[in-house]
């Protein structure tokens, strides 16, 4: 596969996986306090139950930029609504409605945005965390945005997956800041709010929430986290070799390839916090090639599998360390081939 269809299929993949799918400077031995565990519970519901405006920045590797957010808690007949606006570079914006994401440009060709809901990072802990595989501890108190934060540590119990230094609220339990850093404490992504005002929004700023923007790029909608996990819509026909404790299948599925006209089967893992897909479709250029890349928390790893005269294209893609990528895309081999 050529560089340049790997990156347009990189886009694709990245794009959706960003929007559908979104932080400890060295993982320590810790044991689950009952507290961390509600207040990990609190700062899901706090998301969904607050209104709230303000300004934070987002960085992702070297790169920074500054977003302003407008929430609208969900009540009775007033669904959850959600409005984003990029402040640096090219206008970009995201307003969401219930389940529907609106994407707009405004016509300047920037179209991969790193955001869906706020923050994906609160998703991520809604169905609680394994004490499998994370410890939860309280480190203590700090200040963000000038307010008073309890320090909350989720920490791996492997170098398979990331650790997340989550910085809530005092009063509300919202989150203030995370930072996701890897096994030799590299910060590999931060949010951080600059500004923060939480309670009843004005109408004028109501107003804002119901406004679509003037040219919408896309729209998608979104689907809720179901409290047990699906089994798979498809029966799957490739396989990993090799997961990480506690990634499980959630689902597969076929669909038609954005680069090519063969289909890609898709496979969805994760271990509850974190996630990754596997995408597999076969691959005309028969070049035995690798690739490997890292934006943020996001790693993506490409190879060929060769079975006869057949390629295959298989590609990793997910928030998980590029060296978990890497060990996941070597393994992945039809279902039919055991040892």
């Amino acid at each position: 596969m050529t560089t340049n269809k790997f990156m347009k299929q990189m886009q694709w993949i990245t794009g959706k996986l960003l929007v559908l799918c979104f932080f400890v400077s060295g993982f320590v031995s810790a044991e689950t306090s009952p507290d961390a565990v509600y207040l990990l519970e609190r700062m899901a519901a706090s998301a969904k139950s607050l209104s709230f405006r303000g300004e934070f920045v987002y960085q992702q590797g070297a790169q920074l930029q500054t977003l302003s957010v407008i929430h609208q808690a969900e009540a009775e007949n007033i669904s959850e609504k959600e409005r984003i606006l990029y402040l640096d570079g090219a206008p970009r914006e995201v307003i969401r409605s219930g389940n529907e994401l609106f994407f707009s440009s405004y016509n300047e060709g920037v179209t991969r945005f790193q955001h869906g809901s706020l923050m994906p990072v609160i998703n991520k802990f809604q169905s609680g965390v394994s004490e499998r595989f994370y410890d939860l501890k309280i480190v203590g108190i700090d200040r963000v945005a000038g307010r008073e934060a309890v320090l909350l540590l989720v920490l791996p119990k492997d170098r398979f997956r990331y650790g997340y230094q989550l910085w809530l609220d005092r009063v509300s339990s919202l989150l203030l800041k995370s930072v996701l850093v890897d096994d030799q404490g590299k910060i590999i992504e931060r949010l951080q709010f600059t500004s923060l005002n939480v309670g009843q929004l004005s109408d004028d700023v109501l107003a804002l929430l119901d406004r679509k923007p003037s040219g919408v790029d896309e729209t998608i909608q979104i689907r809720s986290n179901p409290e047990h996990s699906e089994k798979p819509d498809v029966p799957p026909e490739w396989e990993t070799g090799w997961l990480p404790d506690g990634f499980v299948l959630e689902n597969s599925t076929v669909r038609p390839s954005p680069v090519s006209k063969h289909d890609v089967d898709a496979l969805i893992f994760s271990d509850g916090i974190a996630s990754f897909s596997v995408f597999v479709e076969q691959d005309d250029t028969r070049v035995l090639s690798q690739a490997s890349e890292q934006i943020g928390a996001l790693s993506a790893v490409s190879k060929i599998y060769r079975e006869g005269n057949q390629y295959f294209h298989v590609t990793v893609v997910g928030d998980i360390p590029l060296g978990t990528a890497e060990r996941v895309a070597v393994s992945v081999r039809p279902v039919k081939m055991k040892p």
